[in-house]
């Protein structure tokens, strides 16, 4: 009964850490199943594969930061580190913020978020509409696509 409960657990964690690709990755199926255009099939077909690849890079974040939780049993030290590298994106902050609460540390991660200055409808990665965009960085893709940099 107990392994049962803790897979339902980490089960539906793991689906609040990658709703918001799971969101767009549904939406660019429907544009791409219902689109009378062919450019705009192609299209979303593309960005189904390039969410697909993010839901599974949010998860092994989700399960990353998790553990780290978990063995440091705060957000401090070493947890603190890593949480402050999810902050950047809002779905890396989804991630980070499941991670916590399945850790039990989720008003703690909620203190520091706000701490930080984000609030809910802060969705675009931070500097998204300037010269120094993470959409013209490679790390940032490589994060996306769930390659890890060296």
């Amino acid at each position: 009964m107990r392994t049962s409960k803790a897979f339902l657990d980490f089960q539906l964690w793991s689906l609040r850490a990658t709703w918001p690709p799971l969101l767009l990755l549904g939406s660019s199926l429907i544009i791409a199943l219902a689109s009378p255009f062919l450019w705009l099939s192609v299209l979303a077909v593309l960005g189904v594969l390039v969410l697909s690849l993010d839901s599974v890079a949010r998860l092994r974040e989700f399960v990353r930061l998790r553990a780290v939780f978990q063995h440091v049993g705060a957000i401090e030290g070493r947890a603190l580190a890593e949480f402050r590298r999810s902050r950047s994106s809002w779905c890396s902050r989804r991630a980070a913020i499941a991670a916590a609460y399945a850790a039990g540390l989720g008003d703690q991660a909620r203190q520091q978020i706000r701490e930080w200055g984000y609030k809910p409808w802060h969705i675009f990665p931070d500097r998204a509409f300037s010269l120094r965009s993470p959409f013209l960085r490679v790390n940032f893709w490589k994060s996306v696509l769930g390659i890890t940099a060296k």
